[in-house]
């Protein structure tokens, strides 16, 4: 069992405006060649379960993306929080909580945008060439894929092979 304190917020997510992520246009990608777009973070179970209760254990680059987050979006995957409430209904987990207070607090923090599994993710889940059974890696890679976005793991697996991963 992962013992785990309450959740931290104070300190950790960075004060700015209450933001809903929209996955760019194509069109508005094009109107923007010029600019380099800034790519948002999608962070896997483990780096956000880190970040939320023990950010020591976060590389120095992933604690320095996330210090810098206030002009990034930053995404989750709802399959993280499925992860996360098996994991604490098995006692592998401990919240500190319940698992409804525990997303109460997650859903509650500003800026970050809770991504769900839709029909595009699952296609692309399917359309992935990658011989990896975990559903839920392969669930996050293809999030991230579909949102252009650049995956935050400590997965050696995931980073050889999603190229746009940092650690």
């Amino acid at each position: 069992m992962i013992p785990m304190p309450r959740l931290l917020t104070s300190g950790l997510v960075p004060e700015r405006q209450a933001q809903t992520y929209r996955k760019p246009s194509q069109a508005a990608a094009a109107k923007h060649v010029r600019e380099t777009p800034v790519r948002p973070l999608l962070l896997d179970t483990a780096v956000l379960l880190w970040w939320l209760q023990d950010p020591a254990r976060l590389s120095r680059v992933a604690r320095s993306r996330l210090a810098t987050v206030q002009d990034t979006p930053l995404l989750v995957s709802a399959v993280s929080f499925w992860e996360i409430g098996l994991k604490a209904q098995r006692g592998q987990l401990d919240l500190g909580d319940t698992f409804n207070g525990f997303m109460t607090r997650i859903e509650s923090m500003s800026g970050l945008s809770i991504l769900p599994v839709d029909l595009a993710i699952w296609r692309q889940v399917l359309a992935l060439e990658w011989d990896h059974r975990d559903p839920v890696d392969r669930i996050i890679v293809a999030t991230a894929m579909q949102h252009h976005a650049t995956l935050v793991s400590s997965d050696r697996v995931i980073r050889a092979f999603y190229s746009q991963t940092v650690w």
